[in-house]
């Protein structure tokens, strides 16, 4: 068709563009409104100010970490509030959309980051697992949803999870913005409890419950067990045993006044909700934590301190009643007492049928497989599986004896090096006592995994990464904070 040059086409004006995507908006929330679609409304209305997040987290990787990392934080109180499952696909997105903000910022002539740090013992011990796991694929007990989660998250997920945290968990201003970034997530999961305490669950809390008859666990003779926005008590109550660790540590030894109340008061946030969550295991967290920390602080009367804190602990909850009227210092005593209790000694017996079963079965029974069993029901028999009531005790029933040596070995290899960092390569006292205390935080959640999956599980799982990166990171960190000085 012959341009007629008598009547030029005119490009449309750039806010004749934006009324007219403003109009499509409205008319699109006016309709999801009218039709009772309040989410989809939610959603359109937030998309603008998501596009704005997203652009700018391609622009600058580290505020892409945070992004991920407060949905970490919530996205299971967004999926329990939207009534939608499978939204940790979400997760994985954000990690791919973090690699992209990593590569758009080494294509930029200015990029802040190191490279050299995603060599790391964090990442380099990681790589025998995923061998191991590969070789579990032979596994002939294993399932196509084995394959699909071994896959997934145990190779893709959390080892692109450690690369990416090792490579952005390296600055003193990120350390210090974490920090307090986690505070503020821990004052709303506070302010969620307190209203579960004074209000009682909501619609959507009564509901899961229900549901999925969580309500045997949470709401029993001995009081109710709360869980904030967290998937249950026990991974609430972790979580917040790691955070009390973690802050009063931290707390202690911070010079900023506000920064000090601020540290403390999460500190004590955390300490309230560990105990209100009834989770017994999770009071292994703090003591671990401070009994490593007895070493690591290489100061006389700190030890000193810390060791009489921890006697008086113990000596409470193991050679008295006070406060046996409180329900959750009653629950908590229980953990010291552990042959009284009921709980503790069906456990015992699972794990003695889990290792008769398992000697004919050393590599395990296959990724997110189960140990068959028989329960009795009055008269009858019922078909069921035994449960896995920890983390290393999944790990042992699906990889066995041997994957369970491996993970531990990792695990201490791990802990050991960050230890050594902590002692020798960290000049800077303030960054010395945070470091230490991430370590405690850490070390503390893997022996909670004795008794509980949290270390498993969001948001306990991303906190206990990220510590670990900035840790490893501790040297390159340190190495700023004094050119920063002498400047």
């Amino acid at each position: 068709m012959a341009y007629n040059s008598r009547y030029p086409i005119r490009e449309l004006p750039p806010q004749a563009v934006l009324v007219s995507v403003l109009l499509v908006g409205l008319i699109a929330i006016t309709y999801a409104i009218i039709t009772q679609k309040l989410l989809i409304a939610a959603i359109i209305i937030s998309m603008p100010l998501a596009a704005i997040i997203l652009f700018y987290g391609l622009q600058a990787p580290r505020f892409s970490y945070l992004i991920y990392a407060t949905y970490s934080f919530f996205f299971i109180a967004i999926m329990r509030y939207t009534r939608t499952t499978g939204l940790s696909v979400i997760l994985d997105i954000l990690l791919v959309y973090m690699a992209i903000s990593i590569l758009f910022s080494f294509l930029r002539s200015k990029a802040d980051i190191k490279l050299t740090n995603a060599i790391n013992i964090l990442t380099i011990s990681y790589i025998p697992w995923i061998l191991f796991i590969l070789f579990q694929f032979l596994n002939p007990g294993i399932q196509s949803e084995g394959i699909t989660k071994g896959i997934r998250i145990m190779i893709l997920e959390t080892f692109v999870l450690y690369i990416v945290s090792s490579l952005l968990a390296d600055k003193p201003r990120t350390l210090k913005i974490g920090l307090i970034t986690v505070g503020v997530f821990v004052t709303i999961a506070f302010f969620k409890l307190w209203c579960q305490k004074h209000f009682g669950f909501d619609y959507a809390e009564r509901e899961w419950l229900v549901d999925t008859e969580s309500w045997r666990t949470h709401i029993i003779n001995t009081g109710i067990r709360y869980f904030s926005i967290f998937t249950d008590a026990s991974n609430f109550g972790a979580c917040m045993g790691l955070i009390t660790t973690v802050y009063a540590i931290i707390g202690i030894h911070t010079h900023n006044k506000r920064l000090l109340y601020f540290y403390l008061a999460v500190a004590i946030m955390g300490l309230i909700g560990m105990f209100m969550s009834g989770t017994r295991g999770a009071i292994i967290i703090p003591i671990a934590g401070s009994a490593l920390y007895c070493l690591l602080c290489k100061n006389i009367k700190i030890f000193a301190t810390t060791a009489l804190v921890g006697i008086f602990i113990f000596s409470f909850f193991v050679f008295t009643n006070i406060g046996e009227g409180n329900s959750f210092i009653r629950r908590m005593r229980t953990s010291f007492r552990p042959t009284e209790d009921a709980s503790f000694n069906v456990r015992s017996e699972n794990r003695k049928e889990i290792a008769i079963y398992l000697k004919n079965h050393p590599w395990g029974v296959g990724i997110d497989e189960s140990i068959p069993k028989l329960w009795k029901k009055g008269d009858l028999y019922e078909e069921g599986t035994l449960p896995p009531d920890s983390y290393y005790v999944r790990i042992w029933i699906q990889t066995g004896y041997v994957g369970l040596n491996l993970y531990l070995a990792i695990l201490i290899v791990v802990i050991l090096r960050c230890c050594y960092i902590v002692m020798f390569r960290i000049k800077n006292k303030e960054l010395h006592h945070i470091l230490a205390a991430l370590t405690c935080g850490v070390f503390g959640i893997w022996v909670n995994g004795y008794t509980g999956e949290a270390m498993n599980t969001a948001p306990t799982d991303f906190l206990i990464v990220a510590s670990l990166a900035f840790i490893m990171n501790g040297p390159y960190i340190d190495k700023q904070i004094t050119q920063e000085k002498s400047i």
